[in-house]
């Protein structure tokens, strides 16, 4: 499993706004073949998304319309592109309510 994290500065947006736009990235991501899921977490001024896929291979495959989606996305919702990294998942484990909660 792969992962890409990108960490964005979302100085004067509120945390409700970081909702909406992981929404609609989730829903433009979900129709690539590999894509197995988006988490976002964010705080004052600052927002961490982590989209998950099969492998390294299939997120590179994807890198331009990704990374131009991102852009466009981003940009029009306020917020700056920090930081973009690539990491292998080493190791999860979750617990039943944040697989209930992710569910949802």
């Amino acid at each position: 499993m792969h992962v890409t994290v990108t960490t964005a500065d979302t100085t004067g947006e509120t945390i409700g706004n970081a909702a909406i736009v992981a929404e609609e990235m989730e829903s433009w991501l979900r129709e690539m073949d590999g894509f197995e899921g988006l988490l976002l977490l964010a705080s004052e001024g600052r927002a961490l998304g982590l989209a998950f896929w099969a492998s390294r291979e299939i997120a590179e495959h994807h890198a331009v319309a990704r990374a131009e989606f991102r852009e466009r996305m981003l940009g029009v919702a306020g917020v700056r592109i920090e930081e973009v990294v690539d990491y292998e998942v080493a190791f999860a484990r979750f617990g039943p309510r944040l697989i209930e909660a992710a569910g949802a």
